[in-house]
């Protein structure tokens, strides 16, 4: 083994180079390391050939194993392994091992020539090793390098490779460390350690076999197997999480499990459950009895075998409400779900189960049915009409609706035919439709809506168009039980809010994406300042407002996703200062304004569980409404942030606990009171250009934070929004921010495809400053070309960055699928500009390692191929 300077320059070398070279190390120090093999550079001058020589044989060895011949002292030659690679360290350079395949021959135990044995060391799935300390010769079978992922020649033949692959925390377990030292004697061992694999993750392997001792108790030799036992580890891990699992939703939670062998009359029960039953609830052979003195003496006396067979008949596994037998003997309502094994005969073999009680207020409802006024009430609240008819076709029930836009009273209408009272007739033609009905009373399929039709009624001169759907009821035999029949007048609809934002989602969209320019607007300005100013200056002090402004751009465009596609992004809460909030707000929405706005806040002041991104959208709102409110000239905005203690009867309806209330106050012009009563209404404004949405979001997302809103307003005095936000728990830890670590991960290759140049080039001087070495593709088809390039020479990408966009060529999802055919062991990442954990998740799905939305910091890239490169290694 050598190590050497960046040039190639020999600095030292190990006792094992002394002895192939026959020279000391002191003569070989200062030489550089290519005089030792044959290998020359044609028509090189003679000042330049050993840079050039050194230059090309880096470029060769580097992290792979080479055949060279070395020139020996007596001017002979020989066939030796070289392998080179990166000293990490502070003083740099690299190290170089040697390894001469004749002595590893000669290195071999004579029990593995010619042999049996040898076929299996070589082939098999179980790795073999001699360490020979008293010849100093050590071998590793070709299948023990194979465990590891290497080949014969990757690996070099010492104990130096032994403890660099070792885990640092089972060094204790090294092959040359014993508990207890005896004389001329063997000693057998048996451990199960982690070792490090040439892709970088570590594997459990059982290493066992024997110590040899010499007379004076030293250690001279050991030898023995070394088997992979990372699936079995897994299935440990698995399987003590499983159990873990269990006993503590058994032992200290609320579900009282057990199982009952009626073959072996072995019986089992919980701790939960003896606390459930009374004290009910013997192990063993005794168990049935006590479990029979659990149940009501009704379902006692049918025996547990019956109690367990007779609901659910033919299922396997069902669930039912019933009362055990408590402390004192009183009835604990409960819901029992068990899994039953029958035999072919029908037989109960076994069954394993779990029960829980239920809440009090659950079983008084059980027990007392809801009053017939009540569901009348309740369906005569509905917009719709509905009429329920029976198996003939005979009216049932009319709600106040259907009697309304029928014209017929229930007192009419029961027992007529359903077709007397919903008389239709063709909505385009006005002929009459007697058949429209035919279909639901013979059992066939009918539409599920219905708009061809206009109903006749007895109040009316003229049919009135609607709507209809109507669903057959079924007997468990199959047949008709009848009929419920929905309609409604078109005319008349209206649609909630939310209603409003789903079916007209693309005609709001613009107006949602104008009400959002101004916020961008005010961002870009922010962000082209900062650079500017940089740029010109010399000065980075605007460059993290500018980094904060992108963040915030890139939150706002996943807020217009979210609005376009009808739902909101769900993210990840952090520990955060109220302070910091308030600051951050103030400092992103304030751009341009000419108004004083005041933080009055503790420092001190207990920590919020809060999505950042949202709650800064929550603030920026409100400060940007509030500056619209003010005068021209002298305006103010106050925000206050204090903690408080909510009680059971204060006149908020929140939780009692511990809040920080938020105050944002101006004096501004306030609110009529006619408006403050609609603030919160989506899509109300008052504003020529507003879109109503600001305060609507301000109030969904403090009630998905658990909070409240409060607003007081005084015309021509101005207007206090209050908000309360729930602390985050005391147990949470702080965790001071500090600057994140550089991401550099050395000689990893990646491949990165996106059509735009500009940020080929930015993300390409990301991977370079990470220390990762990269191609880039401008579409699909130069991203396969590359990598299938490479794969064929044995040095594919160690991961593939892939636009999901490319603008008249292939993109990412297909250029994916194109070369998880060629290698299944393909490592991809996502990225795109269309921010969405929907998306991220249907992506994952299909196989990719992980997810990148744009824009991204150098930070961002770094964690993605971490976190992506860990994944393969793991599933590796």
């Amino acid at each position: 083994m050598f190590t050497l300077d960046a040039s190639g320059v020999i600095v030292s070398a190990s006792a094992g180079a002394e002895n192939f070279w026959q020279a000391e190390a002191a003569q070989l120090a200062g030489r550089a390391f290519v005089d030792l093999f044959r290998f020359e550079v044609g028509n090189a001058p003679d000042a330049a050939r050993h840079s050039l020589q050194w230059e090309l044989f880096l470029a060769t060895a580097l992290n792979r194993a080479i055949t060279c011949a070395a020139r020996l002292a007596d001017s002979s030659s020989c066939d030796v392994v070289v392998r080179v690679e990166e000293n990490r360290g502070e003083a740099g350079g690299y190290f170089a091992w040697v390894d001469d395949p004749g002595r590893r021959r000669e290195a071999i135990p004579p029990m593995l020539v010619d042999s049996g044995l040898a076929l299996l060391a070589d082939q098999g799935s179980v790795g073999f090793f001699d360490l020979n300390f008293k010849a100093g010769q050590i071998y590793y079978s070709p299948a023990w390098k194979r465990l590891l992922g290497y080949t014969d020649t990757e690996l070099v033949n010492t104990y130096d490779s032994w403890l660099r692959l070792l885990h640092p925390e089972d060094s204790a377990a090294a092959p040359d460390r014993v508990a207890n030292r005896r004389a001329d004697g063997i000693r057998s061992f048996s451990v199960e350690v982690r070792m490090k694999h040439r892709r970088g993750h570590y594997v459990w392997v059982n290493c066992l076999g024997a110590q040899v001792f010499g007379l004076s108790g030293r250690l001279e030799r050991v030898t023995g197997l070394q088997i992979d036992i990372s699936e079995r580890k897994e299935h440990e891990d698995q399987t003590y999480a499983n159990e873990d699992r269990f006993h503590r939703l058994t032992d200290g939670g609320c579900m009282a499990a057990f199982d009952l062998d009626f073959t072996t009359h072995r019986h089992w029960f919980s701790p939960a459950w003896r606390q459930l039953a009374g004290g009910f609830g013997t192990d063993g052979e005794d168990g049935l009895a006590s479990f029979l003195a659990a149940l009501p003496p009704a379902e006692a006396s049918r025996g547990a075998k019956a109690f367990f067979l007779n609901p659910a008949p033919g299922k396997d596994a069902y669930a039912d409400v019933v009362r055990l037998r408590g402390a004192d003997s009183r009835a604990v309502p409960a819901l029992i779900s068990a899994h039953r094994q029958l035999s072919r005969t029908g037989e109960l073999l076994r069954v394993v189960g779990f029960c829980c009680a239920l809440p009090g207020s659950l079983d008084a409802l059980s027990d007392n049915p809801i009053p017939p006024s009540l569901i009348g009430d309740a369906l005569d609240a509905l917009s719709e009409g509905l009429i329920i008819a029976d198996q003939r076709g005979k009216v049932v029930y009319l709600n106040a609706n259907a009697q309304r836009l029928t014209g017929q009273p229930l007192e009419t209408a029961r027992s007529r035919h359903v077709s007397e009272v919903f008389a239709l007739v063709n909505r385009e033609n006005g002929q009459p439709a007697p058949d429209a009905l035919d279909g639901a009373l013979t059992g066939a399929v009918h539409p599920p809506l219905c708009i061809d039709h206009a109903l006749i009624s007895t109040t009316a001169d003229a049919a009135r168009p609607i709507v209809w759907s109507i669903r057959q009821v079924w007997t468990p035999e199959g047949g008709i039980a009848g009929l419920v029949l929905v309609f409604r007048d078109p005319e008349e609809m209206t649609l909630t809010p939310e209603e409003l934002l789903k079916t007209n989602r693309l005609e709001t969209l613009g107006v949602v994406a104008g009400g959002l320019a101004h916020d961008f607007n005010n961002l870009l300005t922010t962000i082209l300042g900062g650079i500017s100013h940089a740029k010109d200056n010399h000065d980075s002090t605007f460059l993290p407002d500018s980094e904060r402004a992108c963040m915030a751009a890139k939150a706002l465009t996943k807020q217009l996703l979210a609005v376009a596609k009808g739902g909101s992004a769900s993210s990840a809460r952090q520990t955060i200062s109220p302070v910091e909030i308030l600051r951050d707000a103030v400092r992103l929405a304030h751009a341009g304004a000419n108004a004083e706005i005041r933080i009055e806040a503790e420092e001190t002041l207990p920590l919020l569980s809060v999505d950042r991104g949202q709650m800064l959208q929550v603030f920026q709102n409100l400060i940007i409404n509030a500056l619209q409110a003010l005068p021209l000239h002298g305006g103010r905005i106050l925000l206050r942030a204090g903690a408080v203690t909510m009680i059971e009867d204060a006149e908020l309806a929140l939780p009692a606990g511990e809040y920080i209330e938020f105050s944002v106050s101006d004096n501004g012009s306030g609110i009529p009171a006619e408006v403050l009563e609609r603030i919160f209404e989506p899509f109300f404004t008052t504003k020529k250009n507003g879109t109503g949405l600001g305060l609507p979001t301000v109030r969904n997302i403090v009630l998905r934070h658990g909070g409240e809103v409060r607003v007081h307003s005084a015309q021509d005095e101005g207007t206090q929004f209050i908000i309360l936000l729930p602390q985050a728990p005391k147990a949470v830890e702080v965790v001071e921010t500090r600057h994140t670590p550089a991401l550099r991960f050395g000689t990893g290759r990646i491949l990165l495809m996106d059509d735009d140049a500009d940020i080929c080039r930015l993300a390409g001087g990301m991977l370079g400053s990470l220390d990762y070495k990269y191609d880039t593709a401008r579409n699909g088809e130069e991203a396969i070309a590359l990598y299938k390039r490479y794969l064929n020479i044995g040095r594919p990408y160690d991961a593939i960055i892939l636009d999901l966009t490319v603008v008249g060529g292939m993109g990412g999802e297909e250029t994916f699928r194109e070369l998880h055919a060629l290698d299944p062991d393909l490592c991809a990442i996502a990225c795109t500009g269309y921010d969405s954990e929907e998306m991220a998740a249907e992506l994952l799905a299909q196989g990719f390692r992980g997810y990148l939305s744009k824009p991204f910091r150098v930070a961002d890239l770094g964690k993605s191929l971490k976190k992506a490169l860990a994944a393969r290694s793991a599933t590796a």
